[in-house]
C-alpha cells in the first residue's frame, strides 16, 4: 500500500500540473485572440473619430468652395469644352486633413481596452459576467489622401459633378511587443455642383 501511495501522489501532482499548464495556455490564447479583435475594433473607432475631427478642423482653417477648385472653359456657343481642377489647392487640403487626423490619433498615445473576465471562457450564458480585464495599446496613425470625382445625370442638360476625398488610415497598433496595422478607408464628398448646359460625354481624369 505504501508503494502505491508513493506512485499515486506524484501522478496526481503531474496531472494537476498539466491541467494548470493547459488552462494557462488556453487563457493565454483566448486573451490574444480577443485582444486582437478588440484592438482592431478600437483602432477603427479611433480612426473614424480622428478623421471626423481632423476633417472638421481642416475645413474650418482652410475654407473652400466648388468654384475655388474647379474652373471651366466654354466654346463659342457657350457649351462647356473642358474642366480643370486646382490641384495645388486640393493637395494642400488633403495634406492638412491627413496631418490633423494623425495628430488626433497620436495625441492620446495609449488607449484603454476592457472586456469582462467571462469572455475568456467563450460561453454565451455567462457572457458579460465578472470583473473587467483591462488592456492598454498604443496607436500611431499614418493617413494618406487622394481625390476622385464623379459625373452623373441630374436632369435635362444638367450634370451633377461631385468631388470625393478618399482617405486611407493605417493605424499601427502596438501591444505585447508586437505591431499590427489596421486599415480604415473612407470616402467623403467635399464639394459638388449642378452643371447646367450641354457637357462633353467624357472629361479628362480629375
Amino acid at each position: 500500500m505504501k508503494r502505491r501511495r508513493k506512485i499515486i501522489i506524484p501522478t496526481v501532482t503531474a496531472v494537476l500540473l498539466l491541467c494548470a499548464v493547459g488552462l494557462f495556455l488556453f487563457i493565454e490564447l483566448r486573451i490574444k485572440s480577443i485582444r486582437d479583435d478588440l484592438s482592431s475594433l478600437e483602432a477603427n473607432s479611433v480612426a473614424s473619430s480622428a478623421l471626423t475631427a481632423g476633417l472638421t478642423e481642416a475645413l474650418e482653417d482652410y475654407k473652400i468652395d466648388y468654384s475655388d477648385i474647379v474652373s471651366f472653359t466654354y466654346d463659342d456657343n457657350g457649351n462647356i469644352k473642358s474642366l480643370s481642377a486646382d490641384i495645388i489647392t486640393l493637395n494642400t487640403l488633403g495634406n492638412k486633413i491627413g496631418t490633423k487626423t494623425d495628430e488626433y490619433i497620436n495625441r492620446m498615445g495609449t488607449y484603454r481596452v476592457t472586456l469582462p473576465l467571462s469572455a475568456l471562457l467563450g460561453i454565451q450564458t455567462v457572457s458579460g459576467i465578472g470583473p473587467d480585464i483591462t488592456f492598454y495599446v498604443t496607436m500611431r496613425g499614418l493617413t494618406s489622401t487622394r481625390f476622385e470625382d464623379n459625373f452623373e445625370q441630374a436632369g435635362v442638360n444638367q450634370t451633377r459633378h461631385q468631388i470625393f476625398l478618399c482617405v486611407t488610415i493605417n493605424t499601427h497598433v502596438i501591444f505585447g511587443g508586437k505591431v499590427k496595422i489596421v486599415k480604415y478607408d473612407s470616402e467623403i464628398c467635399i464639394a459638388e455642383s449642378i452643371i447646367v448646359g450641354v457637357t462633353p460625354s467624357t472629361f479628362a481624369d480629375f
